[in-house]
């Protein structure tokens, strides 16, 4: 009887216990607007990781599909982002959100709002965090964005952060009018910046008559070989570009392509002296076609076998009009 007793006792005790643990159970907290944004980009990474994997094992018209599927996978989460940044406005997790759909989400039906609402933010969100969101993105080519941005570089000039924001406008703002000041006020003030090899990138496939100019101020007032190597590299890569639409005027193409030659040998020089042997082969790839490839040179040796498979060597022909045809089937 008192073992019986005993065990009621002890079952009372533990009643309330076990009561408090289902009710905390019940009453469990919602997730944080934190823990939501975690959780969309971690769901978000996941397909994008799924379709890959299954692109990589899909063929032909199913690759295809798979492949606008992923390209399109930001316009359909931008309404699961947009959606947190209305229910928790005032949360640091809604200016992340907003963000992620001006950088993921262009074509989606809630892009507009939310260029609208990061324009806002960008003139009053403290420098270091704009330009954390900026550099965490991949970038958001938005005239009205970019110009935002802009604008706010010019009212806090002297701020740490500056220089890191010009140099977002400047490879992300294209020909805009905010992209160029950009660019300018960069070369001028942050000649050795880590982004002014993007910049070199950027500059050495613009059509822009500035362009070459700009990548000249850079091998010129930058300190660092690798900033360098990329600004001489870029400029003998527009100058090559050049030479081939120069026609007939032999003269001036040879002129160009002697100014061209002279920038991809100093980049093949400056890259050896930086650990770069992928950027100082693709400059030698480069001055090595730019040598003996470009228009009004003399073709280089081919030999092959024909449809009748007797081997021939281009040189057979010479003097005679010959119309080369390479084609493949994979």
């Amino acid at each position: 009887m008192r073992r019986f007793t005993g065990s009621m006792l002890v079952l009372l005790l533990a009643l309330p216990a076990m009561q408090g643990q289902a009710r905390a159970q019940d009453e469990k907290e919602p997730p944080s607007p934190q823990q939501k944004y975690a959780a969309l980009l971690k769901d978000f990474s996941t397909q994008q990781r799924e379709i890959v994997a299954a692109y990589q094992k899909a063929k032909g018209a199913e690759q295809q599909k798979l492949l606008q599927k992923y390209q399109g996978l930001g316009k359909d989460f931008a309404e699961k982002f947009y959606k947190l940044a209305e229910d928790a406005p005032k949360d640091a997790a809604a200016t992340d959100a907003l963000f992620w759909v001006l950088q993921n989400g262009a074509g989606s039906a809630v892009y507009g709002k939310a260029l609208d609402r990061v324009t806002a933010l960008v003139d009053e969100m403290p420098l270091k965090d704009l330009a954390r969101l900026l550099n965490n993105g991949k970038g958001a080519r938005n005239v009205k964005f970019v110009d935002s941005v802009m604008r706010r570089v010019e009212k806090d000039e002297s701020a740490p952060q500056a220089g890191d924001l010009l140099a977002w406008v400047a490879t992300n703002g294209g020909t805009t009018s905010a992209g160029k000041k950009a660019t300018e006020r960069l070369v001028q003030k942050y000649p050795d910046h880590p982004a002014i090899e993007r910049l070199c990138q950027v500059l050495a496939n613009s059509k822009a008559s500035q362009a070459a100019d700009t990548l000249k101020q850079i091998l010129e007032k930058s300190t660092k070989p690798r900033v360098k190597a990329a600004a001489a590299y870029a400029l003998g890569k527009q100058l090559a570009a050049r030479t081939d639409t120069l026609g007939d005027k032999v003269a001036e193409a040879n002129k160009v392509a002697a100014e061209a030659e002279k920038y991809l040998a100093q980049a093949i020089d400056l890259f050896g002296t930086d650990n770069a042997a992928a950027l100082k082969t693709a400059a030698e790839k480069e001055l090595k076609a730019l040598r003996t490839l470009r228009v009004g040179k003399e073709a280089p040796e081919i030999t092959a076998t024909d449809l009748d498979e007797k081997e021939f060597k281009l040189s057979d022909y010479r003097g005679k009009v010959v119309l080369l045809d390479f084609w493949g089937n994979w």
